[in-house]
């Protein structure tokens, strides 16, 4: 299992179809650290290989608490993990702790994160492995709040 946060390089992504992802979201953070919006990212410029394996999810800030709401799962993820979450919560979906404490981390530190090579436990299909790349989104360029995540599956 890999897992890092922060500031890495596109050639520390073990995953090839993820790195195509970083490399976008790397070249639209401007020379000031302000951090792409969702507006940055045409769905048209996207490899259509891509779009079956992108979630995004909108960041919701009620009372100054953090709640991640799914606001599309691509068909790919739906079939590799037995359902479509769109619409909800992830905390109210089974085994998302370490999903949210990432997204968590994402918003408060406006960088990515990247795993490889772990299992699917929180899907219940934890005879698969999968491997992700999550990258913050802000309107503002600071203010996280939206979330895309990429993920392949083996």
């Amino acid at each position: 299992m890999t897992f890092l946060c922060g500031d890495f390089a596109t050639a520390e992504i073990k995953c090839e179809p993820l790195r195509a992802l970083h490399t976008l979201w790397s070249g639209k953070v401007s020379s000031d650290g302000r951090i792409p919006s969702r507006s940055d990212f045409d769905p048209l410029t996207i490899h259509p290989s891509v779009l079956p394996f992108l979630i995004l999810l909108d960041v919701i800030r009620p009372d100054g608490s953090l709640r991640f709401q799914v606001r599309l799962v691509g068909t790919g993820i739906v079939e590799a993990v037995g359902r479509d979450s769109t619409g909800r919560y992830l905390d109210e979906l089974p085994n998302e702790e370490q999903v949210i404490g990432r997204a968590e981390w994402m918003v408060r530190n406006q960088k990515p994160v990247y795993v490889h090579a772990l299992s699917l436990s929180w899907a219940s299909r934890d005879y698969k492995i999968y491997s992700a790349l999550g990258v913050p989104l802000a309107s503002d360029g600071v203010t996280v709040d939206k979330l895309i995540y990429q993920m392949a599956f083996a």
